[in-house]
């Protein structure tokens, strides 16, 4: 694989590994009880609802350090559509989703709001011998974006690729918004791959997308003395793309390393795994071979799946 080939998987495998890291104090919203608790090196950490003393929402009973959240568990839907299909097609992908978190699937874990609307969705045009197709909620919730980050890896030469990412965003999150803020950070990711530093990409960012996402950019950016834990209170640590794109994005433009990055993420708390999808694609794909990649010892600690081996990437 050439440089570029090699980041985009690499982006693919950040994301995945920025998951599984953040999934242990995934949706605990307290700051000073992720310190209290996990300290400055709150990365992998087993779920444990003693943690959370209602200071959040515990999701992931069961499971262990290294283990996915359904963040994770959307990604690799479209990693084994890719690999069946060898290319993206949207039936492909619903038939991926549907195994991975339709009745009888293999998911085992928390399904969120805009995956149970989605499958619902689906069964009613069943029922009514309708077409498959945009069948996501009216959300504008991270789900809209987890899936397309192995979809960026793969084609991020086509000029096709901004209607692939909207198709694969309307099948769970049918909203004009969430397709808005997941084409940019399509064009992020795809600037990352290209070589560019993490400020570098968001700046590419800046320049391209819309009036919208230029100002929630320099919003992102805006009074830099701010901590980045302060930030993510200014702009909320909720799972709206409202509240997590500024945020991924100042974390993205300040990181030094992907394991800054990660760090600082988890340490900002609430939905830290939907916000490492993305943070951990761009910084592996920009630290790639630059120093401050993806540390080995994190690398040990998550099981790739198969697919993710045999993507099948431009």
């Amino acid at each position: 694989m050439d440089n570029h080939k090699e980041r985009a998987f690499y982006a693919v495998v950040g994301a995945l590994v920025g998951d599984a890291a953040s999934m242990g104090l995934h949706w605990l919203y307290d700051q000073e009880r992720i310190l209290h608790v996990a300290g400055f090196e709150p990365e992998f950490r087993s779920p444990n609802q003693s943690d959370y003393q209602d200071k959040g929402y515990f999701a992931h009973q069961g499971k262990t350090a290294g283990e996915q959240s359904q963040y994770g568990a959307q990604l690799l839907a479209m990693v084994d559509s890719l690999v069946d299909n060898q290319k993206y097609d949207e039936a492909s992908y619903i038939k991926h989703f549907r195994f991975w978190f339709d009745f009888g699937g293999s998911w085992k874990g928390y399904i969120d709001k805009a995956t149970r609307m989605s499958l619902l969705n689906i069964h009613q045009l069943e029922l009514a011998n309708a077409p498959i197709t945009a069948c996501g909620a009216d959300d504008t919730q991270l789900p809209a974006v987890s899936k397309i980050i192995p979809l960026v890896a793969c084609t991020y030469t086509s000029h096709t690729l901004p209607a692939m990412v909207e198709s694969a965003v309307r099948v769970t999150n049918n909203n004009d918004k969430a397709v808005e803020w997941a084409q940019a950070i399509t064009l992020l990711i795809q600037a990352a791959i290209q070589g560019n530093s993490p400020l570098q990409s968001v700046e590419m960012v800046r320049q391209t997308c819309s009036k919208f996402i230029h100002d929630q950019i320099d919003e992102a950016l805006a009074d830099p003395e701010l901590s980045i834990t302060d930030a993510a209170k200014k702009f909320g640590l909720h799972c709206e793309l409202s509240a997590a794109f500024p945020l991924l994005i100042r974390i993205i433009a300040g990181a030094q390393s992907y394991q800054q990055g990660i760090r600082d993420n988890i340490l900002c708390g609430g939905d830290s795994c939907g916000r490492a999808i993305v943070i951990g694609a761009v910084l592996a794909a920009c630290f790639y071979e630059e120093g401050g990649e993806i540390p080995t010892e994190w690398l040990k600690q998550v099981e790739l799946n198969s697919g993710v081996l045999s993507l099948p990437i431009e």
